[in-house]
């Protein structure tokens, strides 16, 4: 019997003693681990800033120049095809009159066929191919914030460039599908001899309000806990025994673009705070969860 319980003996102490190595040994990869985060931590002071809000949209480059070309009759054929390059005058197409006579269409300027004539729609549309503008679609939540006359920038992704224009236009009718109502604003510019042509792609961006003088931090410091929305003062660093909570800077959030908000609360100017890597809601030290 004593001889079996020395065993027994024996068999707990060998696993107590593995319990404790692998519990060192997962303490020691915690530490490791924590020591590793917080050298890969950024800090960031506070400073006041600006936020500028835009609008941008993609849509389709038009003429800026256009004529059309109307008869009165019934039409009958068109001598011309779409994207036909035309001379003042050049026959575009037939229709009879009402005394039944065959009457010549002739173009009234010189430039490109954009619109055929058709017995539905019995009109020629001849666009000047060296003036553009882009038609771009604004929601109803911004469209009020446009004047005519504002700046904008154009980018033509097919050449890779952008070019500087103006708003000319802008719908006062909006186009609804389902609940989503959207308005055409019209941005003319100035191609600069740059290889474009009528219906390519374009994006249009639009400035909308500017914001100077706020509080302003990358959105990845923010930190949510609990529905709250907080900063993590960099003073955690000299005590990073303690939970990250205790130094946590309550906030509430502004106005944003994609890589910065507004953060509103007591003295955050000149504060110091704590960016958390990535992937910190991967390890248990690092409370709350990145914004």
């Amino acid at each position: 019997m004593s001889k079996r319980k020395n065993r027994k003996f024996k068999g707990w102490l060998i696993a107590g003693a593995v319990v404790l190595v692998l519990g060192l040994i997962g303490y020691q990869i915690m530490q490791n681990a924590n020591k590793r985060m917080i050298d890969n931590m950024k800090t960031f002071v506070i400073e006041p800033g600006t936020i500028v809000l835009e609008a941008l949209a993609s849509g389709k480059i038009t003429s800026a120049d256009t004529s059309e070309v109307t008869f009165n009759g019934t039409f009958r054929r068109a001598t011309v095809n779409l994207g036909d390059m035309v001379v003042k005058n050049d026959k575009i197409g037939e229709y009879l009159n009402n005394m039944g006579q065959l009457i010549a269409i002739r173009a009234n300027r010189d430039g490109l066929i954009t619109q055929v004539a058709t017995a539905v729609q019995p009109m020629f549309v001849i666009s000047n191919p060296d003036q553009f503008q882009l038609e771009i679609q604004i929601t109803e939540r911004d469209i009020y914030k446009i004047e005519i006359g504002q700046g904008a920038t154009i980018y033509v992704g097919a050449i890779n460039q952008s070019f500087i224009g103006e708003v000319i236009q802008k719908s006062s009718l909006g186009n609804t599908v389902g609940d989503f109502t959207t308005y055409t604003v019209t941005i003319g510019f100035d191609h600069k001899d740059a290889p474009i042509y009528l219906g390519m792609s374009g994006s249009g961006r639009i400035v909308l309000e500017t914001f100077e003088n706020i509080a302003v931090v990358p959105v990845e410091a923010l930190i949510t806990s609990e529905g709250k929305r907080y900063l993590l003062s960099a003073d955690w660093l000299d005590n990073s025994n303690l939970p990250q909570s205790d130094f946590y800077i309550p906030v509430t959030t502004g106005v944003a673009d994609i890589y910065d908000i507004e953060v509103i609360g007591d003295g955050l100017i000149g504060k110091t705070i704590i960016i958390l890597p990535d992937r910190s809601n991967n390890f248990p030290f690092f409370q709350g969860s990145r914004q």
